[in-house]
């Protein structure tokens, strides 16, 4: 199945052209910043930071921002790895990430699914803020090391 990914017409492209791919590239990177900034500075107003601005104007505002940066950089993402799939996925480090990715949006499934913002003053939310955070920086410094651990 990599090695089908690894043969379409996609990845046979982005590996032909001097110009996407870095562009793409770029674009991956740019999406993991808006992503991991607008998750930060949610949890951190979870966290009570910047209690002068409403925690529901807060996320009703950097979530949108998030989801949308979460699916550029999904896509982005995957057409990366069409182009080197067998080598990615041999990556430990990518791996890691693609773990470290699950925990976190899961984390964030549940924050969002129990309503956690609205009760910053219990134990539980500020716990997932912190693990949010933990985890969302931890992707992104994973990502780093994909090119380092081939």
């Amino acid at each position: 199945m990599l090695e089908a990914l690894e043969a379409s017409a996609l990845a046979g492209f982005l590996r032909g052209s001097f110009v996407v791919y870095p562009l793409v590239n770029a674009l991956h990177i740019l999406a993991i910043g808006a992503l991991v900034t607008t998750a930060v500075l949610m949890d951190l107003r979870v966290l009570g930071l910047g209690r002068r601005i409403d925690t529901e104007t807060v996320i009703g505002l950097l979530r949108p921002i998030a989801i949308t940066a979460l699916a550029v950089a999904v896509l982005s993402g995957l057409a990366l790895f069409s182009v080197q799939p067998v080598d990615y996925w041999d990556n430990s480090a990518f791996r890691l990430k693609l773990l470290l990715l699950a925990l976190a949006l899961a984390n964030g499934l549940a924050f969002t699914s129990f309503r956690a913002h609205r009760r910053p003053d219990r134990i539980g939310p500020r716990a997932m803020a912190v693990v949010s955070i933990a985890l969302w920086i931890s992707v992104a410094v994973s990502g780093r090391f994909i090119g380092f651990l081939a």
